[in-house]
């Protein structure tokens, strides 16, 4: 049997995104981390694309042409933009174009966000929780593509000012804007999330032992070779993870290390962007471990919503064509992320279950198939007034029986309209439960 390299095209799904001329510039000058001098017009920003701008040195003109090149500014502003693009690449005669080795044709990973906690939008974002996330899921169910693609998690910490544009990296400043989200989700729309792609290509100590709680995958390790990039490790900063395509398992302080925390890490690379993108060089890594060590391999691949996604993976189809030739000892697959990561790690499928019943007053949780992922249980409730809380649960015999109790301490049983239970397995697998108190 051939080793596999598995093709996973994770999409961060951030709905429209607007950007006017002087926030081009605006946003230029804080990536060069200097003013330049230069009126923002239209014709302004043609010199800078073409390298015409007068007064510029080489190095500094074609940093700035990576960063205004027109496909990176040819943004979708508005939904009717991206539904046009959707309905298009999710038809089933464009997915066809592209064929892997077993003649399937092209997977997405739609890792959805919800714009929320904040209170100024200068982008127009689609502000909202679930806002996102029900557009994208009835185009997929519209278009037929609920079995073929999957929903997974990505988030954006908010900032101080609560700015819209402006990023963060701090889980911990925005826990409620977290729980909100997820209590929603697991509530509203029996959804939990099992595989996470890092809010700007970043992780911190926080989001870090945020994930190692309650998600097995994590498609974020961004570490190339020779990377320029990060200035004074800013933003999406993976030196020292491995630039080999290999998955691992993080360091408990050092998520860029490899170590013995549960999660399991991939490396993504980025789609016809400004640094970091998926290259000959790449690919040709990629199916090379994959011969030599004769392993399936895992190659991530991503790119925005807000961007025209078929120039990106035609681009991309292209050069793993190219590659794929010098390898005919080895296949390539479009897969999904939970397959992906269970194929190159090794992982058997095994059942997960638990019960959950009321006791009086006292909920009692007990495991009894297989084991969950992290320390516990997620728990989410939604009260009768409709707030969404979430807590902690108490532990019994570790990793097999949990309780809460509701009363003054945390919310009187009486006033509870929903309880559910989520959890997954080291393997991908996932269990939902579910006790409906709203008519009583």
């Amino acid at each position: 049997m051939k080793p596999i390299v598995h093709i996973v095209h994770h999409v961060d799904t951030e709905g429209p995104l607007y950007e006017s001329l002087e926030e081009t510039f605006a946003r230029l000058n804080d990536i060069l981390g200097e003013k330049l001098n230069i009126e923002p017009t239209r014709e302004n920003l043609l010199k800078l694309q073409n390298g015409l701008y007068e007064g510029l040195n080489t190095e500094k003109k074609e940093l700035i042409r990576t960063v205004v090149q027109p496909h990176l500014l040819q943004y979708k502003t508005s939904w009717s933009e991206i539904d046009e693009m959707l309905y298009r690449i999710l038809s089933k005669k464009y997915r066809e174009k592209f064929k892997d080795s077993y003649g399937n044709s092209w997977v997405y990973n739609w890792h959805i966000m919800d714009h929320a906690g904040f209170e100024t939008n200068p982008r127009h974002r689609d502000l909202g929780y679930l806002n996102i996330f029900d557009h994208y899921r009835t185009i997929l169910k519209e278009t037929q593509s609920l079995t073929q693609d999957e929903i997974h998690w990505h988030f954006h910490p908010v900032h101080f000012n609560r700015q819209a544009n402006i990023c963060a990296t701090s889980y911990e400043n925005c826990y409620k804007e977290l729980h909100q989200i997820l209590c929603r989700r697991l509530i509203e729309r029996d959804w939990f999330p099992i595989v996470n792609r890092a809010g700007l290509h970043t992780e911190r100590p926080d989001s870090h032992w945020f994930i190692e709680q309650w998600l097995p995958f994590d498609a974020s390790n961004q570490a190339i070779e020779n990377d320029d990039y990060c200035s004074n490790g800013r933003w999406g900063d993976w030196k020292g993870a491995p630039v080999d395509w290999s998955i691992y398992h993080p360091d408990f302080y050092d998520w860029r290390k490899i170590g013995n925390c549960n999660r399991l890490i991939s490396r993504v690379l980025n789609l016809k962007t400004r640094f970091r993108n998926i290259t000959v060089y790449e690919i040709e890594k990629a199916f090379e471990k994959a011969r030599k060590q004769k392993t399936d391999v895992y190659l991530g691949v991503t790119d925005h919503d807000f961007r025209e996604i078929s120039v990106e993976i035609e681009e991309f189809y292209s050069d793993l064509l190219q590659v794929h030739q010098n390898y005919q000892d080895v296949d390539f697959k479009f897969s999904k992320s939970v397959e992906a990561f269970r194929a190159v790690a090794g992982l058997t499928e095994k059942s997960l279950d638990f019960d959950c019943e009321l006791v009086g007053n006292v909920l009692h949780i007990k495991v009894n198939e297989g084991e969950i992922f992290g320390p516990q249980p997620y728990l989410a409730l939604k009260t009768k007034s409709g707030d969404y809380l979430h807590d902690n649960l108490d532990f019994g015999n570790f990793k097999k029986e949990y309780f809460y109790t509701f009363d003054i301490h945390t919310v009187p049983l009486d006033q509870v309209a929903i309880i559910k239970l989520a959890a997954n397995s080291r393997s991908g697998n996932q269990k939902i439960k579910t006790i409906d108190l709203s008519h009583n």
